[in-house]
């Protein structure tokens, strides 16, 4: 399955980064963002996962096999509170999921 190499660059423009500043970010050569970019290469596993993290998406939105930036996560949809409860363990790991346990029950 190949990089969406469109999605790579509008969503660098839409940080307002350049390749050679999303390189740095990455870890990267500029020359590399310009391979992925233009399809010249596809990024390994390990940069795969690089990329959807500098970028805040998921790996499956990179290779076009959602339409859902966060990705999929099993066969259901989530609801608006499994998706903040996701989001917070993602960001905040699990004190942020005590915090938010605790600012919901004191509600």
């Amino acid at each position: 399955m190949s990089l969406r190499t469109d999605r790579l660059r509008d969503l660098r423009e839409a940080h307002g980064w350049s390749k050679r500043a999303m390189a740095r970010l990455c870890g990267f050569g500029e020359l590399q963002i310009h391979r992925y970019e233009t399809g010249i290469s596809d990024p390994s596993t390990d940069n795969l996962r690089i990329l959807a993290d500098v970028l805040g998406v998921s790996a499956d939105y990179l290779l076009s096999k959602t339409d859902d930036p966060r990705g999929n996560i099993g066969d259901g949809e989530l609801d608006d509170n499994e998706r903040t409860m996701l989001e917070t363990y993602r960001r905040d790991g699990w004190p942020g999921i005590i915090r938010l346990g605790a600012e919901r029950i004191s509600k």
